[in-house]
């Protein structure tokens, strides 16, 4: 690799760690997160953002985009990984905890720190094909890690969106309950000043489907829209169309079955690009790795 891919490799780097981090929007797979997974993840963000790094100078370079995504960098940094940590901390136990009232917050972080820096890593590309220094391997690694990323983030904006309909539906059903209730059985579909819309507890919920809501379409809306990958475009086409139970326009009989398949869309794509986009990682990590000691000798004479 050239020192100009070197330099462009460090933020792929921060890239996967900030798309690593999507897991903590997740129950975690094998009963709880690895405290040592996070604390590796913290230092080597703190290292790859240090000031004087790739990262801090094209951050510096950049005014107040730059300086905006180097606060935002620091922030994140210091909520999901630091101690303690806003959002993700350990408990006395040793034990890695997520915020849930914060899960939202935190995938809002994610979704915005990666808009940013895949701005980056496509103008690189640019400048770096520009220049003729840009190797086809190394290309073809951050467009996986890019098409990777929008897979992910959709599914888990999908399971995220549908948690939340979910809550919506249980609190309309729960305000409802409550008038019967307190007004010996009434019929709240005869009182026109009943409204679930009302209630400040699902105001909340409602904004909250809103903002994930929004997130999804950054996440679906900038990505597949060169013609190049018909199967991301046919996964984001068919959560659209699933989207349309929100509104009322699709009705279903069995909402989790509906949910299953609402959530599985992006599986194919996350199922065959996880594993290679692991090795491509590794081996560019390796050849880092193999060329270091030959460059020290080299400025050593």
């Amino acid at each position: 690799m050239n020192n100009e891919e070197k330099n462009v490799m460090t933020i792929v780097t921060i890239a996967r760690i900030v798309e690593s981090s999507l897991w903590y929007c997740l129950p975690p797979r094998n009963g709880s997160f690895s405290p040592e997974e996070r604390a590796a993840r913290f230092k080597a963000l703190t290292a790859l953002t240090a000031e004087g790094s790739p990262f801090a100078m094209n951050c510096d370079n950049n005014g107040d985009l730059g300086k905006q995504l180097k606060e935002d960098m620091q922030y994140f940094i210091e909520d999901v990984y630091g101690d303690p940590g806003r959002m993700v901390s350990v408990n006395l136990d040793g034990s890695v905890r997520v915020e849930s009232s914060l899960n939202l917050e935190l995938f809002d972080s994610i979704v915005k720190l990666r808009g940013f820096l895949e701005s980056f890593l496509k103008s690189a590309i640019a400048a770096l094909k520009e220049r003729g220094t840009m190797e086809n391997d190394f290309e073809e690694l951050i467009h996986t890690d890019i098409r990777y990323f929008h897979a992910f983030a959709g599914k888990v904006s999908c399971i995220l969106i549908a948690n939340k309909f979910m809550e919506l539906n249980q609190m309309a059903r729960t305000l409802t309950e409550n008038y019967v209730k307190s007004h010996n059985g009434q019929n709240p579909n005869n009182d026109p000043e009943f409204n679930v819309h009302n209630d400040p507890s699902f105001r909340m919920l409602e904004n909250e489907f809103h903002q994930i809501n929004s997130n999804m379409n950054a996440v679906l809306n900038t990505y597949g829209n060169d013609g190049e990958d018909e199967e991301f475009k046919f996964a984001r086409e068919s959560v659209y169309a699933d989207c349309d139970i929100f509104s009322g326009k699709k009705q279903t009989t069995d909402i989790n079955a509906f949910f299953n398949i609402f959530t599985s869309y992006f599986d194919r794509i996350i199922d065959s690009t996880q594993g290679q986009l692991n090795n491509m990682f590794a081996t560019f990590g390796r050849k880092m790795k193999e060329e270091a000691p030959a460059a020290n000798a080299e400025e050593a004479k």
